[in-house]
């Protein structure tokens, strides 16, 4: 599988709990925080279409990054 085709499976697993979640709870505080997340739904999807059209842009950015806790 490649790593579009992961990314966009862990994506849909994450929604659909979100969603399952939002069915399954009745408290005001718990479904803001859910419409809240729901709100980065549009947002993953272009990322998604952007990784989709350009990898090696998108590796050659998580290269730069720091990584952490090599103090």
């Amino acid at each position: 599988m490649s790593e579009y085709n992961q990314y966009v499976t862990a994506i849909n697993k994450i929604f659909d709990y979100v969603a399952k979640m939002k069915a399954g709870w009745n408290s005001l505080d718990n479904l803001n925080y859910i419409e809240t997340i729901e709100e980065y739904k549009q947002i993953v999807a272009l990322k998604a279409e952007v990784f989709k059209e350009s990898p090696v842009e998108v590796n050659a950015n998580s290269e730069s990054l720091e990584a952490l806790g090599d103090d």
